[in-house]
């Protein structure tokens, strides 16, 4: 598989360029510990190894120092007040009372896990995690794994970012976390033991997967084993002709979350002989059916609702099969054409159908910036 080509994302602000302190691979610990509150330390090439952190008493920056190519690991354990700019991170772990921590601009080469958080705000911010495979059985499954499960929400905030190539899940997460305008794209299976999807929630309650592109993978939303009350809003999910699943958004045993303004995106045959650009409201055998779904303001194919699942609003939505009847049943026309290329190419051309339906007054599908 070629290396992916980044394309442009939201670029986060760029530090000042200004540098309160100078480190080295054997200084930093000293500067680290001697910076105070507002302070940037601009480091100098080299491996830095594994960076552990500490608690601050207020924002911290590290960035790499003018031309500088700057690696390390991640591990902070209780570290707060930290933002990491621009370096490549070979594996970050970032656990239980870690809180306002920033990794932004940065090339991710392993695996990010986030675990035990607690209303953190970590933010992982205009990072690029490619060709990135899980490694085994007892491996994490996912490139960005938060592998817990709790009420409270993480406070994690994904955001901006490119997840591209490799089998190991985009992001996979047991917590409440927000995934905002990333591109997930080429995240496909190879034959191994691993189920690859570009974005997992398990029951993830008070989740919110906003203004995604998803293209060209396995699956693409998917929440197999519970979900709990998510925000699911102005995605646009095109597994094309190496989607292995027809349905761009599943939701098992679902309990009230919302779906919409989303655009899952037509092709005439994925699996099981089935017409790709599906929604999927079902659950497993064993577990209890889902209830209290919102589904409005979508482009799709067709909303399948079964084993006893329920939803309770379904309308404004623009299908090409099967509509409800509070629903309109046609084909959209997008301004990037037939076959758009970008986010932004599949809002709705003028005059095409689905215009000005939605329960909100816009069009259905997304609405870019909302």
């Amino acid at each position: 598989t070629p290396t992916p080509t980044p394309t442009p994302t939201p670029t986060p602000v760029p530090p000042s360029g200004k540098c309160d302190r100078n480190a080295t691979t054997s200084t930093l610990s000293s500067q680290f510990s001697a910076a105070t509150a507002g302070q940037t330390i601009c480091l100098a090439a080299g491996n830095y190894g594994s960076f552990k952190g500490a608690a601050k008493n207020g924002t911290v920056t590290l960035t790499a120092a003018s031309g500088a190519a700057v690696t390390m690991s991640v591990a902070f354990n209780g570290a707060t007040n930290i933002v990491l700019d621009g370096f490549t991170i070979t594996g970050a772990q970032i656990l239980n009372s870690s809180k306002n921590i920033t990794i932004r601009n940065s090339t991710f080469t392993g695996v990010a896990t986030l675990d035990g958080l607690a209303n953190s705000n970590v933010v992982l911010d205009g990072n690029t995690h490619l060709n990135i495979d899980a490694a085994g059985q007892y491996s994490s499954p996912a490139r960005i794994a938060l592998p817990y499960n709790s009420r409270t929400p993480s406070g994690v905030t994904i955001k901006n970012s490119l997840l591209a190539g490799g089998d190991s899940d985009g992001i996979q997460s047991g917590v409440g976390v927000n995934i905002i305008d990333n591109e997930f794209r080429d995240i496909l299976e190879k034959g191994g033991t691993n189920h690859t999807d570009a974005i997992q929630l398990i029951d993830a309650p008070n989740s919110v997967v906003r203004g995604n592109y998803i293209r060209d993978t396995a699956t693409g939303i998917v929440a197999y084993d519970g979900l709990d009350h998510a925000i699911i809003e102005n995605n646009v999910i095109d597994l094309g002709t190496k989607g292995q699943r027809p349905w761009g958004i599943e939701l098992y045993s679902d309990n009230g979350s919302i779906v919409r303004h989303n655009t899952i995106v037509y092709a005439t045959k994925c699996a099981y002989n089935s017409p790709c650009g599906q929604l999927s409201i079902d659950r497993k055998t064993a577990d209890p059916a889902g209830k209290g779904t919102v589904v409005t303001d979508n482009i799709l194919t067709a909303v399948v609702i079964q084993n006893g699942s329920s939803v309770s609003d379904r309308r404004s939505n623009l299908v090409r099969q099967g509509a409800a009847s509070a629903e309109r049943t046609g084909t959209p026309v997008f301004t990037g054409g037939a076959d758009p290329q970008s986010y932004e190419g599949f809002t709705l051309a003028a005059g095409s159908p689905g215009k000005g339906i939605a329960t909100d007054g816009q069009d259905a599908g997304i609405v870019p910036g909302s």
